[in-house]
């Protein structure tokens, strides 16, 4: 049974502010929380109904709830059994490129950063950088679109600009569908390579195309005005991935 004040707790935990003053954020859903056993994040409490039961221990205590008391703490429209408070993890810089970075500039969908995390686990990308005006990544909409990805995908949050001026004379810079940009599909990918994704609205800041080597853009065949950053990015990754198998 969950106390007062801990319902008060985890229902402010669905804002930035108090997961940023306490270091912690939340895990909802057998599928996520299961992911999130089987990584290495510190989890501090997990509140579950009675027919939740872990596929792996846990040393973290679980508190038993009923289905009641987990609808009023839920962020998700229709929760599912189990809820998780976990330690976000500290902070650091990013290390020079490995194989395909993504960087992310100004991504400020939840929805949208959460499934790029998850494309970015699917093609195996070594890291994410965020710029520091995208989304929290423990915000809870991205937590849910990531579908586990976020606990194995390494993301950093800094100076977009910064990280690839440092970067810039040792690693292929291509920004992603910029206007004019060199074909996708008959270009050849290089690693390693940071590739920036902009927001559909926005695009790439002149300020990080100054680092840019190459601009590159999928060509459309259809009629659609654009492709969101998220299905951008799926198409940017299997390409590349497809090109560095052509070369083996």
């Amino acid at each position: 049974m969950l106390t007062t004040m801990e319902r008060k707790e985890l229902i402010a935990l669905q804002g930035k502010k108090e997961r940023q003053r306490r270091g912690l954020f939340l895990v909802e859903g057998v599928k996520l929380v299961e992911e999130l056993l089987q990584s290495r994040w510190e989890v501090e409490r997990i509140f579950a109904v009675e027919t939740w039961s872990p596929g792996r221990k846990t040393r973290a205590p679980v508190v038993r709830i009923g289905d009641n008391e987990l609808e009023r703490v839920s962020a998700m429209e229709a929760p599912n059994q189990v809820l998780a408070v976990v330690r976000i993890p500290k902070a650091a810089p990013a290390p020079p490129p490995e194989g395909l970075v993504l960087a992310l500039a100004g991504l400020r969908d939840p929805g949208n950063m959460g499934t790029v995390l998850r494309i970015a686990d699917w093609f195996g990308v070594s890291r994410v950088i965020c710029s520091l005006d995208c989304a929290e990544r423990f915000n809870p909409k991205v937590v849910q679109a990531s579908m586990g990805s976020i606990f194995r995908v390494p993301v950093h949050r800094q100076d977009l600009a910064g990280y690839l001026g440092d970067c810039a004379k040792h690693v292929e810079i291509v920004a992603a569908c910029a206007a004019g940009g060199e074909n996708l599909f008959v270009l050849t990918p290089r690693e390693p390579a940071v590739v920036i994704l902009g927001s559909e609205g926005q695009g790439i800041p002149d300020a990080l195309m100054s680092h840019v080597r190459c601009r590159m853009t999928i060509p459309r065949a259809g009629h659609a005005e654009s492709l969101n950053v998220a299905a951008a990015a799926a198409v940017v990754c299997a390409e590349w991935k497809r090109a560095a198998l052509s070369r083996m």
